[in-house]
Formats: structure tokens, C-alpha cells, sequence
């Protein structure tokens, strides 16, 4: 099966959601006037470990 995309998601997302939109995390910052999207490091780094399948030491 094609993949078209990858969604990251960890158990601790549950608890963040306590913070609203108090706290900004993440892969991407978003500017929720424009939203507009900007990758941040470890969005960088994610990408990378999907492309070698595998996490850099």
C-alpha cells in the first residue's frame, strides 16, 4: 500500500492537551492569526529518522 504521509503521535500528546494553547508543541510552529506553518528542529530530525528508518546515535 502506498504511504502518503506520516503522522506522529506519542502517548504523551494526551497529557499535553492540558496546556491549550498555552505552551507550543511539536514539529511545526503555527502563527494562529495566518496560520502559517514553520518547521522547528525537530521536525528536521524526525525526517531524518524516516528516511533512515532508523534514529541517528
Amino acid at each position: 500500500m502506498p504511504i502518503r504521509g506520516y503522522f506522529l503521535w506519542s502517548l504523551m500528546d494526551n497529557f499535553e492537551w492540558i496546556f491549550g494553547y498555552g505552551k507550543r508543541l511539536g514539529l511545526y510552529r503555527v502563527d494562529f492569526a495566518t496560520q502559517a506553518r514553520v518547521p522547528k528542529l525537530s521536525a528536521a530530525s524526525y525526517r531524518d529518522v524516516v528516511a533512515r528508518n532508523a534514529i541517528g546515535v
